[in-house]
């Protein structure tokens, strides 16, 4: 009886040792001794060298699915009042007074629910990176040259409302659907040019234009 105590007791040291190494990157795991052969049943046996990982791999967890809003009137119209522009009229980002486009980031971090180091580098906030890119495109191509087809202006509010994330892509037929029905039938051109998938996809159209195009220019 003694003798099973203390195998329990090590045992349990030794398990509890291994959980505090796997929850601190920064310390080695303990050596494991040869497990027992007399395993209890139904409990696979640790690993002998813990730093090898499991062979069985375990999928990158996903974004659950939601529920997808379609693009509405900006809410932003007195900030960007309050900053000296007009929704409707908004100027090529570029174009923008140092002092301005650092009040019209403070709208970008409202209006998708992030901080600045979600478009910047935070060691060199100056440094391009692929969201500083999107987000420029987004504000030249969506802001200044779409709106509601009942002329109401759209910013980033419109379609990201406090959300980073704006299409589930779970169903493609689905996501497909929803984007005819909510950016395309319910957006037009400021240059009243037919709107339509290649507006924003190009022609050839390219699905993940965000990352495979946009980020890249």
């Amino acid at each position: 009886m003694k003798m099973l105590t203390l195998s329990v007791l090590l045992g349990g040291a030794i398990l509890t040792s291994s959980a505090l190494a796997a929850c601190d990157g920064n310390v080695a795991p303990p050596a494991v001794p040869p497990v027992p052969s007399a395993a209890p049943s139904g409990v696979p046996a640790p690993s002998a060298n813990p730093s090898v990982a499991p062979s069985a791999s375990v999928a990158p967890p996903t974004a659950a699915p939601f529920k997808m809003k379609g693009p509405v009137a900006t809410q932003m119209t007195a900030e960007l009042a309050a900053i000296g522009l007009d929704p409707k009229k908004l100027p090529p980002i570029e174009k923008l007074e140092p002092e301005k486009l650092r009040k019209v980031m403070k709208t970008f971090t409202k209006a998708l629910g992030v901080q600045c180091n979600a478009c910047h580098n935070a060691d060199d906030f100056k440094a391009p990176t692929p969201h500083k890119k999107i987000a420029s495109r987004m504000w030249n191509e969506f802001s200044r040259n779409l709106t509601l087809t009942d002329g109401s202006p759209l910013y980033c509010d419109s379609c990201h409302q406090g959300s980073m994330r704006v299409l589930d892509k779970h169903d493609k037929k689905e996501l497909a659907k929803w984007m005819q029905a909510e950016l395309v039938d319910k957006v037009k051109r400021v240059d009243k040019k037919e709107h339509g998938c290649d507006t924003c996809h190009g022609d050839p159209f390219e699905g993940e234009f965000l990352d495979k195009v946009w980020a890249k220019k």
